[in-house]
């Protein structure tokens, strides 16, 4: 069990679905959530009061040792399949640890690690030290935090794969991102640029460059979600629409109508060189405004 039982607390608890897989179950008066230890991916993020912040797909069987298909994936130590090796690097299929939490009236913070030993292990050229920290509550808040502990200079590039709901994304708007450029990666056109918000009619899978903002997700009546991002200037915009829909593993056919990714990344040329002893900091807020 990859907790450390000094920092457990009433409001935490580890279970253990179906299939063995463990999970932080987090029952806290501002907030209820869940996290696989797997991956430090957080499935459920549901403050009190409000309806669940991330989607997760209901076929998913969230079995030990595969993706899950949801909530946020954290993709590290690269990017989709920039560097050779299982898509999207180690940390989402790797076992983390609990090392810290922090109780306050209206939050619950934890800190969890890949165990440097993990990472040796499957990198053994590389030298990392990663952190997650979540802060929950009304908002949710991941702070991912690299360090290079080796005596070269490393690459890394990484995003959290944020899977959001939406009540229909026929009607669903994404602002924040007029006049900004990106890459169509369905398309493969390279340059382009955004005119008013981001509307869904098909599949779009883009990387926005050079846009730091917040980003503000609208569907449904009155139903407004803000994306914050920092230590990023990339964001990736993903539905997979109707075809891609029913190839997707652990994903209902009609999965794209009620989801949407606004991912904070370091993708493509936002990727960054880390110094020896040099830390990086990817973080994403999402809040109901």
């Amino acid at each position: 069990m990859n907790v450390d039982v000094a920092v457990a607390s009433k409001e935490i608890s580890v279970v253990r679905n179906i299939h063995g897989r463990e999970f932080l179950e987090i029952n806290h008066p501002a907030v209820q959530a869940r996290i696989a230890l797997e991956g430090a991916h957080i499935v459920s993020c549901v403050p009190a009061g409000e309806e669940p912040l991330l989607w997760m797909s209901p076929v998913d069987p969230e079995e030990p040792g595969k993706p899950l298909r949801g909530g946020i994936p954290i993709c590290w130590p690269w990017f989709a399949g920039e560097r050779p090796g299982p898509a999207h690097g180690i940390a989402r299929t790797s076992p983390w640890i609990l090392t810290d939490t922090n109780s306050a009236p209206h939050q619950l913070r934890l800190l969890l690690e890949l165990p440097e030993k993990t990472i040796s292990q499957q990198l053994p050229d590389e030298k990392w030290r990663l952190q997650a920290e979540f802060l929950l509550g009304q908002s949710l808040s991941i702070n991912l935090t690299t360090t290079n502990v080796g005596d070269t200079p490393q690459v890394l590039s990484q995003a959290l794969h944020t899977y959001l709901p939406v009540h229909s994304i026929h009607s669903t708007q994404l602002w924040g991102l007029e006049g900004a450029s990106y890459v169509d990666q369905v398309s493969g056109v390279a340059s382009n640029m955004q005119h008013g918000a981001v509307t869904f009619s098909g599949e779009v899978d883009r990387i926005y460059y050079d846009h730091p903002s917040p980003l503000q997700l609208e569907h449904g009546e009155s139903q407004r979600v803000m994306v914050s991002r920092g230590g990023s200037q990339s964001a990736v915009v993903w539905n997979p629409w109707i075809d891609k829909s029913a190839r997707l593993s652990q994903f209902p056919d009609d999965g794209y109508l009620g989801m949407v990714c606004i991912e904070a990344a370091n993708a493509g040329p936002d990727a960054r060189i880390l110094e020896p002893g040099e830390s990086h900091t990817l973080s994403t807020e999402i809040k109901r405004v």
